[in-house]
């Protein structure tokens, strides 16, 4: 956005009806030694020839920005590379380490379901043994109630 020097005299309508600048260079690499002189020729009303030295800055300067737009690449695609094989290896370790966890976890988790087992297993052993000592009880009482019937029948 182009600055404008507002004083208090200025109106928002004036404000308005300022034109926005465009900016000097356009986006890109680097200009050719046409557009650059119809750049120049544009902004500041001046004709440039083709041996002025100013356009030798020009070519030295398309000269840089393409060097530097190499560099970039450059080191994008080396970027690009060590970032690649940095990420491959923390993805190898990260399933070495979720195999190493499942592993353990599924050995844990045997050996937890084991126990349980044979918790219960204890339990229902010691509810076995309770049950035939009150089956014997239930056994004794009822010979015991008929016997004791039958010898008060016998009287």
């Amino acid at each position: 956005m182009a600055q404008t020097d507002i004083s208090p005299e200025t109106t928002e309508q004036d404000v308005a009806q300022q034109p926005e600048k465009k900016p000097p260079l356009p986006d890109g690499i680097g200009i050719s030694l046409e557009q650059a002189k119809a750049l120049i020729a544009e902004h500041n009303k001046i004709v440039v020839a083709n041996d002025e030295p100013a356009l030798i800055e020009l070519t030295i300067l398309n000269a840089y920005l393409g060097e530097v737009q190499k560099l970039h690449t450059r080191h994008e695609n080396g970027l690009s590379r060590l970032m690649a094989e940095k990420t491959d290896g923390y993805v190898s370790k990260v399933n070495a380490a979720v195999e190493q966890l499942s592993t353990s976890l599924s050995s844990a988790s045997v050996d937890g379901v084991r126990k349980i087992f044979e918790a219960h297993a204890a339990t229902l052993n010691s509810f076995r043994y309770a049950v035939y000592w009150a089956a014997a009880i239930v056994s004794v009482s009822a010979l015991l109630n008929v016997a004791i019937f039958f010898l008060r029948g016998m009287r």
